[in-house]
C-alpha cells in the first residue's frame, strides 16, 4: 500500500488542512514558517497508527464538540486487494491498482469514504436502495393489517434505516408481541400474509446487515496492512557510553545497529575470542564506511567494542576516542539521526518516516548531509519533514506550503503561490537561487528572469542608457544560471504571474530550453535567447571594442581578436569577475563617462523590444 495524499480536519489548528498530494519521489517536504502547523500535521500523521487513539490534545480548543478526523489515500495494488476479497468471502475481482480513502475519527475508529465504497463495490447502493423500498412496502402492508384488527395489539415500530440492526430488533419484538392474538384475525390468508411480512422483513434487513458487514470486515483487513507511521521529532541521549550486554537484546539502539550493520550479538558472547575480534574488526569498518558517505565535515567514526560485561561506544576523531556525550550535540544528533533513519528505513516492514525539523543543531553543510541521508533511505520507505531551512529544499515539486491563516486555520498548498507571506518564502526561494539583496520582487507581477546577476546589471543599464519604455512595470529577477530556470518558470507559473526567461544561446541555456518546451510547450512559455547566433551570451551583445573598453577596461590592441567577448572574459590568467565589471559597467552609465556605438545600442533595444513583445503581446 502506497501513500498518495492525506487530509486532516479538526485537528489542534488546523480546521481543515486540504489535500495534500505526496511527492513523487518520496520525498515530501512541509515548508513553513514557525507556529504554522507543521508539527501538527507530523503528528496527525503518527495517530494514523492503527495502534494509537488520536490523542486528546488534538480536539481543537475552540470548538471542542468538533472531533479530529484524518483521511489518507493508499494506491492498493490488484493483488492485495483480491487477496482480501478472498479473506472476507467477497466476489469481486479488480482488474487494477485502485485509490482507497481511509477515514480514521477520534478517538480510534476506522472507515471508508463513500467514494472509496462504491469503488470498490462492497456495498451496492442500487441494492440497498431496492432492499429498503422492498421493507417499506412490506411495511406498509403490516400497518394497514394491524389498524384493521387493532385486537393484534402491539405498538409498531419506526423504520430508521440509519440503524437497520434496531429496527429487526423491534420488529422481532413486535412480532412476539402480536403472536398469541394473531388467532383474532378470521381471515387464514391475511393470517399468512401477517407471518409472511415478518419473515420477508427479518431477512431483508439480514442482507442489508451483511452489505455493512463487508464494508467492516474490509477494514479490518486493511488495518493489518496499514504502513507504519514513526514521528522522529529529536534524537538526544541516545547514545549511552555502554549498555549492559545482558540488557543489550531488548535495547532499541542494539536492535536498530543490528538491522544496519553486521552486528551479532550471539557471535559476540558466545564466540572464541578469535571470532570475537575478527567480528569487531568487520563491524566497525562496515560503520566507517557506511557513516562516511553521509557525513562530510570531519573524519568521523562510530566505534564499538566490549568486555565480558558491557558493549561500550566511543565517536573517534583526530585518532582520540570520546565517549558520545563529549561531542557536540550536532554530532550526537547527526549519529543518532543515521542510525534511526537507516534503520527505520532498511526493516523489514512497510514504514512512513516522519521527521520535524531535522538539522536544526547542525550548519548549513552538515544539513546538506542530511539530505544526501534522507535522499537515500527514501529509496526503501516515503519520508515527510518539515523545515524553514532553505539547505533541506532541494526541488521544487516537493514542497508543501504550510500556511496558517486566521479564519481557516492550518492550511496545505500543493503549489508555491503568491499569497504566501514573506518569511514563508524566503527558505524556498533562497533555495531556488535567487538573490534576496535584489528584493522579494518574485511576488510581484511581470517578472523578467535573468540568468544572473550581471545580465541583471547589463540589461538594467541599457534599459536606463536608452531610456526605454515597457508596456507595463517589470522587475529583472537574477538567478544563480540557467539551471535554476527549471524551478524557477513553474514557480511563476504556479502564482500565475505574467513573466519572461531571458536565457543565454549557449549549451546551457539551449539544454534549459528544451526542457522547458517538453514540461510547458511551446504556447506555454515565454522564452528569449539574448542572441539568434549560437553559443553567443548578453556579453557577445556589446561591440567588441566597446565591450573592451567600457567592460574589461582594457587596451583593445592587448586582447585577442579571435574570441568573442564571452570568452574574453573567462580568461583564467585575467581573472575577470563578471558581477563585479558588469555592476562597475552599470555605475558607467550614471555617471555619463561612456559613449557606445550603435551597433552595442541596437541589440541591445533588439532584446528588450523581444522582451516586450513577449511579456505584452496584446498591449
Amino acid at each position: 500500500m502506497k501513500i498518495k495524499s492525506f487530509r486532516i480536519k479538526n485537528y489542534r489548528s488546523i480546521k481543515d488542512s486540504g489535500v495534500c498530494y505526496m511527492s513523487g519521489d518520496n520525498i515530501t517536504i512541509l515548508a513553513g514558517k514557525n507556529e504554522s502547523g507543521k508539527t501538527a500535521i507530523l503528528e496527525a500523521l503518527e495517530d494514523f497508527n492503527t495502534e494509537k487513539i488520536i490523542r486528546e490534545k488534538a480536539v481543537p480548543i475552540q470548538s471542542e464538540k468538533t472531533k479530529p478526523e484524518i483521511a489518507i489515500t493508499f494506491e492498493i495494488h490488484k493483488e492485495t486487494l483480491n487477496e482480501i476479497f478472498s479473506e472476507i468471502n467477497f466476489k469481486a475481482e479488480t482488474s487494477g491498482s485502485s485509490d482507497v480513502e481511509i477515514i480514521k475519527k477520534y478517538p480510534m475508529e476506522y472507515l471508508l469514504s463513500e467514494e472509496s465504497i462504491k469503488m470498490l463495490g462492497i456495498k451496492d447502493e442500487q441494492l440497498l436502495k431496492r432492499a429498503q423500498k422492498e421493507i417499506t412496502g412490506i411495511y406498509e402492508q403490516i400497518k394497514d393489517i394491524h389498524s384493521e384488527f387493532s385486537q393484534i395489539g402491539g405498538i409498531l415500530p419506526e423504520i430508521n434505516f440509519e440503524n437497520i440492526t434496531n429496527f429487526r430488533s423491534q420488529v422481532e419484538n413486535f412480532r412476539n408481541q402480536t403472536q398469541p392474538n394473531l388467532t383474532q384475525i378470521p381471515d387464514e390468508e391475511i393470517r399468512g400474509k401477517f407471518i409472511q411480512a415478518f419473515e420477508k422483513i427479518i431477512n431483508k434487513t439480514t442482507d442489508i446487515d451483511n452489505l455493512g458487514s463487508v464494508e467492516k470486515k474490509f477494514i479490518e483487513q486493511i488495518k493489518q496492512r496499514i504502513p507504519n507511521f514513526i514521528l522522529f521529532r529529536v534524537f538526544d541521549d541516545i547514545f549511552p557510553s555502554e549498555i549492559p550486554l545482558s540488557e543489550a537484546p531488548r535495547n532499541e539502539l542494539i536492535k536498530d545497529l543490528t538491522i544496519i550493520s553486521n552486528l551479532n550479538l550471539e557471535l559476540i558472547t558466545s564466540s572464541p575470542a578469535a571470532h570475537k575480534m575478527r567480528h569487531k574488526s568487520q563491524l566497525n569498518v562496515k560503520l566507517k564506511e557506511d557513516y562516511k558517505k553521509f557525513w562530510t565535515q570531519d573524519l568521523t567514526n562510530l566505534n564499538i567494542d566490549w568486555d565480558s560485561k558491557n558493549l561500550q561506544f566511543f565517536i573517534e576523531e583526530d585518532e582520540y576516542f570520546y565517549p558520545p556525550n563529549m561531542r557536540s550535540k550536532g554530532k550526537q544528533w547527526h549519529l543518532a539521526f543515521y542510525i534511526r533513519v537507516s534503520a527505520r528505513a532498511k526493516e523489514d516492514v512497510p514504514n512512513i518516516i516522519l521527521i520535524d525539523e531535522p538539522g536544526l543543531f547542525l550548519h548549513a553543510k552538515a544539513q546538506e548531509d542530511i539530505l544526501r541521508k534522507l535522499e537515500d533511505s527514501a529509496k526503501d520507505a516515503p519520508i515527510v519533514f518539515s523545515t524553514h531551512s532553505p539547505y533541506l529544499i532541494d526541488k521544487l515539486p516537493r514542497i508543501r506550503l504550510i500556511l496558517k491563516t486566521t479564519e481557516k486555520g492550518t492550511l496545505i498548498s500543493n503549489k508555491i503561490h503568491k499569497g504566501a507571506d514573506k518569511e514563508t518564502l524566503t527558505p524556498i526561494i533562497t533555495a531556488i537561487g535567487l538573490d534576496l539583496s535584489m528584493g522579494l520582487d518574485i511576488a510581484k507581477d511581470n517578472d523578467i528572469l535573468v540568468e544572473g546577476i550581471s545580465d541583471y546589471y547589463y540589461l538594467s543599464a541599457f534599459k536606463e542608457l536608452l531610456n526605454f519604455k515597457f508596456k507595463k512595470e517589470t522587475h529583472f529577477i537574477p538567478s544563480v544560471g540557467a539551471d535554476k530556470f527549471n524551478f524557477l518558470v513553474p514557480l511563476l507559473i504556479g502564482w500565475g504571474l505574467n513573466y519572461c526567461a531571458v536565457l543565454d544561446n549557449d549549451k546551457r541555456g539551449q539544454t534549459v530550453e528544451k526542457k522547458l518546451l517538453k514540461d510547458f510547450g511551446h504556447t506555454g512559455i515565454k522564452i528569449i535567447s539574448v542572441s539568434e547566433n549560437k553559443d553567443e551570451e548578453i556579453e557577445d551583445l556589446f561591440e567588441k571594442g566597446d565591450f573592451i573598453k567600457y567592460v574589461l577596461n582594457e587596451n583593445s590592441d592587448e586582447m585577442p581578436n579571435d574570441k568573442k567577448n564571452s570568452q574574453m572574459i573567462k580568461q583564467k590568467d585575467k581573472n575577470y569577475d563578471k558581477v563585479l565589471l558588469s555592476k562597475l559597467f552599470f555605475e558607467k552609465i550614471n555617471d555619463g563617462s561612456i559613449s557606445l556605438s550603435a551597433d552595442t545600442k541596437k541589440n541591445f533595444e533588439n532584446i528588450l523590444e523581444r522582451i516586450n513583445e513577449s511579456m505584452f503581446p496584446e498591449v
